[in-house]
């Protein structure tokens, strides 16, 4: 699964593994009896650890009254609590332990972990216990992360980029869109209390609704001693129910354009995909397919890149239960555009043609995935993380199997899939561009 936001997160969240990987790094898995699920990996490579709590939580659990506040409890998390109250006494037990430590906030999970050196693994598993379980959301701290919440709102909304993909999650998820927008509103954010803080926490931030991964240099059973010691007293919460709408799908081709100081000019073309739920081979289709397009090999790298025409695309299946698309990205010439587009959809044409594909660029396309997944997996963090996200996505199980779902994946599977959700399906154009460009080749977008 791939997720195109910010390129660094899908280093974090957008690629695949397989048993192998797990087994080579010894894994062990059991819950808790009020349904703390517990994820560990063994590695050797380095004296750390990473401790990570995943929450399945996000911006698909907000509603238009709460759009913003998963991203706020998650600057609230590594504030003080009952054993340490103060903020300096959280920073100082920070110190203490070595802890590098950091959170993070996307559709359909918030993950937060600490990597610290291994020897002090017990006593970093109780720091975790009550950053987790007794938070104090003093209304001072509180007031602090808002502020710096709503600075984060002005940066993000004064880099273009960040405008074009939160305008075209907007245009592509409408009705639905506070469901899409992890940043949240402004006015959310700025009047946002403890008492709702604490309709968060208990609502999601329950044992029922989260995972304990643990990766690094450990011992299971240490391990398991220190997690049941400080985990146990977390009580058992009522179980979460997500049940949303859906989100409809498009009715007809879309449009959007932004017009900003920018050096080249950006294009989206972006198709509702299937939702990832595991059992369908469709998503895993998808996933193969953007992978084959992005080869440097493949027809349509050498026909935008090599051409010169583009500077650099991306393709990408997102991959979510909650709303899924099939994109494309691209980085161009503003001069370009009528060429590139042309290009791009006699492609798209073509993808639902078995002559388009070859086999031998087709396995290549499986082999890189499985050297990128040892190439991503190589830290405690990074293994940590991927572990978390699928938890919360697309369940271990999945996490486990993928590499093989993807092997099994045919031509004629892509084909399907292609016929289903691209070659007849409704699509979404966006464009991030200078004035002279807009006026030049763009101006007709106006009013769409």
């Amino acid at each position: 699964m791939k997720r195109f936001f910010y390129f660094f997160l899908i280093v974090l969240i957008s690629f695949s593994i397989f048993s192998e990987t797990l087994y080579k790094r010894e894994f062990k898995s059991f819950k808790l009896a009020n349904g703390l699920e517990v994820l560990m990996v063994k590695t050797r490579t380095q004296p750390i650890v990473t401790i990570e709590i995943a929450v399945k939580n996000g911006s698909y659990t907000q509603t238009p009254e709460n759009c913003g506040l998963s991203h706020l409890y998650e600057h609230m998390f590594f504030k003080g609590n009952v054993k340490w109250k103060s903020q300096e006494e959280y920073n100082k037990r920070i110190r203490e332990l070595g802890i590098i430590y950091n959170g993070m906030t996307s559709n359909e999970s918030v993950r937060y972990y600490f990597t610290l050196p291994s020897k002090n693994i017990d006593e970093g598993l109780e720091f975790m216990s009550y950053a987790i379980m007794d938070p104090l959301f003093d209304s001072v701290e509180l007031e602090k992360e808002r502020n710096v919440v709503l600075n984060e709102f002005d940066r993000d909304f004064s880099v273009p980029f960040y405008k074009f993909y939160q305008t075209a999650d907007s245009v592509m998820y409408e009705k639905y869109f506070y469901r899409k927008n992890t940043i949240g509103f402004k006015n959310v954010i700025a009047n946002a209390t403890r008492e709702q803080m604490y309709e968060i926490k208990n609502k999601y931030y329950i044992p029922n609704n989260c995972a304990l991964v643990i990766v690094g240099d450990i011992d299971f059973d240490k391990t398991e001693k220190s997690v049941k010691k400080y985990f146990e007293r977390w009580e058992k919460g009522k179980d979460v129910q997500f049940d949303f709408p859906s989100h409809p799908l498009l009715e007809k081709n879309k449009k959007f354009i932004i017009v900003d100081k920018v050096a080249t000019t950006k294009y989206l073309l972006s198709f509702r995909a299937p939702n990832f739920d595991g059992n369908s081979n469709e998503p895993y289709a998808l996933d193969l397919l953007s992978d084959y397009l992005s080869l440097t090999s493949s027809k349509l790298y050498k026909d935008l890149v090599e051409s010169g025409l583009v500077y650099n695309y991306y393709v990408g299946y997102s991959g979510l239960k909650d709303g899924s698309e099939f994109s494309f990205y691209l980085d161009l010439r503003g001069e370009n555009i009528d060429t590139v587009k042309k290009i791009l959809f006699e492609h798209i044409k073509k993808l639902n043609t078995p002559d388009y594909y070859d086999s031998n660029l087709l396995q290549h396309s499986k082999e890189y995935g499985e050297v990128n997944t040892f190439r991503r997996l190589e830290s405690s963090l990074s293994f940590a993380l991927t572990l978390g996200y699928w938890w919360c996505v697309g369940g271990v199980e999945n996490f486990k199997n993928y590499n093989e779902r993807i092997k099994n994946i045919s031509k004629e599977d892509i084909i399907s899939a292609v016929s289903k959700y691209i070659s007849n399906g409704y699509y979404m154009e966006g464009f991030l561009t200078d004035s002279t460009t807009y006026k030049e080749k763009l101006s007709f977008l106006k009013g769409e």
